[in-house]
């Protein structure tokens, strides 16, 4: 998530509190002109001190004093935008635009308006109409460029930015704007650039950091992302949204405290947020902590019973639990609402494998594939299962696209090796199980493979350290404690062999 214009509005809104009187063509007595005129500047004191209630009663009296009154009706949308009635705030501005046809202001902010409320031609329409009676309003400019990218047009938002610093070159927030654009484009740099220039004129906008720390984040630098998260979060401790994009961070970075911590801080802002229950559930799985997580998962499809990523975490959970039945259940559910999620397919898959379903865990996989060409994962698993029906072919293609989608996939590399070794083509299989390793020190599947392979080359020795390093990583690994078994008779040491045997 970005975050851009909004940021525009308490400047913009303030400046506008004492907009000129539009034409009236029946003013009430000067008396009762006078008594409303006291009421709306009473609600603008209240609005500026934060009594939202108490400036509206105010605005209404002096409305029911004077219906003419442009100025009352355009403060009563103020005070209402800002408590989220985005209706009554449109219905007010534009009585107040009927009173006063020239009311540039009024425009201006209920293009605002109807932007949040997602009416974006209405708000383009406001915002052009502002341009015409103030040709030289940059934050015309900025707000039009703002709904322009909401609509997906990137470069006329970049054209509408670029007019708005033209015009003033001292607001911030069409530096920030405009990088956001830039970095939809993929323009990470320039992004970054507009960022910094927004922090040069006000160094307490979080936004900005927030922004930053997004575009930090695609061009790699997760350390920079990580601080700008931290220098927002510093200057407004209730800024969720940093919380959890720096959760996320942590979460690749296999910081699971951190990352709890986060997700935690976030839940205490909003304790009715799926998407966060969901993201602090994956945490608990990753801690290996299956009650909390299945707690978080549930409590997410509690909030939202059709977040299908929620059914998909609760199903491998199930899944690493043994309750195959059950997992594969929550992956229906997955696909029935998002039947685009390769994820659920893939994983889906790994089920039906496991239930020895090879057909149907091959049309999943291959699913996987179709809706996402670069899922490693999929194309891995699909390997594993043409190398499980004898496709050894097959399953080496399907590895050799498993590691041009992800290099450092070792899980592919310890199936290649697999489908290499069954081929008789030892050194092969070994510099697939070599590089498995190298990957991924603690996987013991790749230990206990390359000790087979390395078994049947004829060196027991390399062979018997290999199944060694697979116990001690999972000690339960009966496969790897009878392949050293076999391995210590074949070098000859029976003594070990035997205390094998009767361990």
């Amino acid at each position: 998530m970005v975050f851009g214009r909004a940021v525009a509005l308490a400047w913009m809104l303030v400046g506008a509190l004492f907009s000129p009187l539009g034409a009236t063509p029946s003013l009430p007595s000067e008396n009762t002109a006078q008594h409303a005129l006291s009421y709306s500047e009473s609600g603008a004191d209240k609005y500026k001190r934060g009594d939202l209630d108490g400036a509206i009663s105010d605005y209404d009296q002096a409305i029911l004093l004077n219906p003419k009154l442009a100025r009352a009706y355009y403060n009563r949308a103020l005070a209402k935008y800002d408590q989220g009635s985005l209706d009554e705030a449109i219905a007010d501005y534009s009585q107040a635009i009927a009173l006063n046809p020239t009311y540039e202001d009024a425009y201006i902010n209920r293009g605002l308006a109807r932007d949040d409320n997602n009416d974006l031609d209405g708000a383009i329409a406001d915002d052009n109409k502002a341009l015409e009676l103030e040709p030289q309003d940059a934050d015309a400019f900025n707000n039009r460029g703002w709904v322009e990218y909401r609509k997906g047009n990137l470069d006329a938002a970049l054209r509408d930015y670029n007019a708005a610093i033209r015009l003033d070159p001292r607001l911030p927030q069409p530096y920030n704007d405009r990088g956001v654009a830039e970095r939809e484009k993929g323009d990470w740099a320039h992004a970054i650039a507009d960022y910094n220039r927004a922090l040069q004129l006000d160094p307490r906008d979080v936004q900005a950091y927030y922004n930053r720390a997004l575009a930090r984040d695609d061009q790699g630098d997760h350390e920079g992302a990580l601080a700008d998260c931290g220098q927002a979060i510093q200057i407004d401790p209730k800024y969720l949204n940093a919380y959890v994009t720096r959760a996320d961070l942590r979460t690749d970075k296999s910081d699971w405290n951190g990352a709890l911590a986060d997700y935690n801080q976030a839940l205490e802002l909003d304790g009715k947020n799926a998407d966060v229950y969901n993201a602090r559930g994956l945490i608990w799985y990753h801690k290996s902590d299956a009650p909390h997580a299945l707690a978080d998962f549930n409590r997410a499809l509690e909030l939202d019973p059709r977040k299908a990523t929620a059914y998909n975490n609760r199903g491998n959970l199930k899944k690493d639990l043994g309750l195959l039945p059950d997992a594969l259940a929550d992956f229906e559910l997955a696909l029935e609402i998002d039947p685009k999620l390769a994820n659920a397919y893939n994983d889906r898959g790994i089920v039906r494998q496991l239930q020895g379903d090879l057909t149907g865990a091959a049309a999943d996989y291959t699913q996987a594939i179709q809706l996402d060409a670069h899922h490693a994962e999929a194309y891995s698993n699909r390997g594993s299962v043409r190398e499980a029906q004898n496709d050894r072919a097959g399953a080496i293609q399907d590895c050799n696209k498993a590691i041009s989608c992800d290099g450092n996939f070792a899980q592919a590399y310890n199936n290649r090796g697999v489908a290499e070794y069954h081929l008789r083509r030892l050194s092969s299989a070994l510099n697939d199980y070599d590089r498995a390793v190298q990957i991924d020190p603690n996987d013991e599947q790749a230990y206990n493979n390359r000790g087979l392979a390395e078994q049947a080359g004829g060196d027991f020795q390399a062979a018997m350290i290999d199944f060694d390093m697979a116990i001690r990583i999972d000690p339960s690994f009966v496969q790897a404690q009878h392949n050293r078994t076999w391995a210590e008779i074949h070098h000859g040491r029976w003594w070990r062999a035997l205390m094998d045997l009767f361990q």
